[in-house]
C-alpha cells in the first residue's frame, strides 16, 4: 500500500476501539492506530454501595516497596496511620465498612508484610534509628539498605557473623560513599550502636568487612578518608559552641571572619603536608589538630586566646593528649619546612 493511501485510510477509518492489555493502549481494531493511553486505577476501591461484594478474608494488594522498610507486596489500606476511611470520591464509609477496614488494616498492614522477614524488619528498624540518631540524610539510609539487602541475599548465612554488625558495616560503607556530606568515623558509628545496647565495635565492623569482601569487592573498595573531609565538620562544631561564641563576642571578633580564617588556614596547612608525611595517623584527630594549629597562629596574630585544647577536646570528643601529640607533630613538620625554605633562600 502506498504512503498516501495508508494515511488516507487512517483518516477515513471508523475507529472501533479495543484495549491492548499487554501495552495498556486503546487501539483501532481496523487500522491499528493507537488512540489513547489506558490509565489503570486500583483494582479495588472502597465503596459504600452494597452491590459491591466484600469478603472479610480478602487481601487487596498492589506492588510497592520502600528500600529502608520491609513492605513486602502490598500497600497500606487508606493512609499509613489513618483510622477513618473514605471511598474514591472522598465520602466517609458506613460504620459497618469502617469496622471491616479497620480490622483488615490492623491484620494486614504490619504482620503480613513482615512474615518470614522478621530479621530484615528488625535490622532495618535499627538502621532507621541509627540514621536518625546521627542525623544523616535519606540518601545514606537508602544506600545502606541497598547494601544490606544485596549482601544478605547473595551471601551464604555462614559468611555473615551477625546481621546487626552487617548493617553497621553497610551504614559505614554508605557514609564513606557520601563522605563529603557525612564524615562520621567508625568509632562514632560503633558508639551509636552501643547507645542502643547492641554489641558493635569498630573491630567487629572491620572483621565483617574482611569476611564479606571476597564476595563484594566492587562494594567494599572505598579509599581511606582524608583529613580534608573532616575540616568542615570540626569547624562547624567549634562555631556552634556557646563557649567559643562567648569568647569571640567578648574579644569583639566577627564570627564569620573567624570561621573563614580557620577554614582557609586549615586547608592551607593540610595542603603543605602530604599523606606520606602524615604517616597513617587518624585523619579525624589530625584534622582537629590542624584546626587547633590554625587557631594558635591566629592567637599569635591577635594576642587573643579563643580555642584551648580542653575546649576543642570537649567539642570534638577527642582526648587532649591526642590533640597535643598531633599538634607537636604538625609544628615539627612546619618548622622543618620553614627552615629548609630559609636555607634554600640563603644559598
Amino acid at each position: 500500500m502506498k504512503k498516501g493511501q495508508h494515511s488516507e485510510s487512517i483518516t477515513n477509518c471508523d475507529h472501533e476501539l479495543i484495549l491492548d492489555e499487554c501495552r495498556g493502549d486503546y487501539i483501532c481494531s481496523k487500522c491499528g492506530l493507537v488512540i489513547e493511553r489506558y490509565y489503570v486505577i486500583s483494582r479495588y476501591q472502597m465503596e459504600n454501595t452494597n452491590d459491591v461484594p466484600v469478603s472479610s478474608s480478602s487481601r487487596f494488594v498492589a506492588l510497592g516497596e520502600r528500600p529502608n522498610m520491609v513492605d513486602g507486596l502490598g500497600s497500606y489500606i487508606g493512609f499509613q496511620y489513618s483510622s477513618s476511611f473514605t471511598d474514591r470520591y472522598g465520602n466517609k464509609l458506613s460504620p459497618n465498612k469502617q469496622i471491616l477496614f479497620k480490622r483488615l488494616k490492623y491484620r494486614y498492614d504490619l504482620r503480613s508484610k513482615i512474615v518470614k522477614n522478621e530479621t530484615d524488619y528488625r535490622i532495618l528498624n535499627i538502621l532507621n534509628r541509627v540514621i536518625n540518631k546521627l542525623n544523616l540524610s535519606n540518601s545514606i539510609r537508602d544506600r545502606a539498605a541497598y547494601y544490606y539487602k544485596k549482601i544478605s541475599k547473595e551471601t551464604n548465612k555462614e559468611d555473615i557473623t551477625n546481621h546487626v554488625v552487617l548493617i553497621a558495616l553497610c551504614i559505614f560503607l554508605s557514609i564513606r560513599e557520601y563522605n563529603a556530606n557525612a564524615p562520621i568515623t567508625i568509632q562514632e558509628l560503633a558508639k551509636t550502636f552501643k547507645e542502643f545496647n547492641y554489641r558493635v565495635s569498630a573491630r567487629s565492623i572491620i572483621r565483617e568487612a574482611i569476611k564479606v569482601k571476597p564476595h563484594f569487592r566492587d562494594l567494599i573498595n572505598h579509599k581511606a578518608s582524608k583529613s580534608e573531609n573532616y575540616i568542615e565538620r570540626v569547624i562547624s562544631g567549634i562555631m556552634n559552641s556557646n563557649i567559643v561564641i562567648d569568647r569571640l563576642l567578648k574579644n569583639n571578633i566577627d564570627l564569620n571572619e573567624y570561621s573563614n580564617y580557620l577554614k582557609n588556614k586549615s586547608r592551607e596547612l593540610l595542603s603543605s603536608i602530604n599523606l606520606q608525611e602524615r604517616g597513617g595517623r587518624n585523619p579525624y584527630i589530625f584534622a582537629v589538630a590542624i584546626v587547633y594549629t590554625a587557631a594558635q597562629i591566629k592567637r599569635k596574630l591577635d594576642k587573643k586566646t579563643i580555642l584551648t585544647q580542653k575546649i576543642l577536646a570537649n567539642i570534638t570528643n577527642c582526648a587532649e593528649y591526642s590533640i597535643r601529640d598531633h599538634y607537636k607533630f604538625i609544628r615539627l613538620i612546619i618548622i622543618s619546612k620553614f627552615q629548609s625554605i630559609k636555607t634554600e633562600r640563603c644559598h
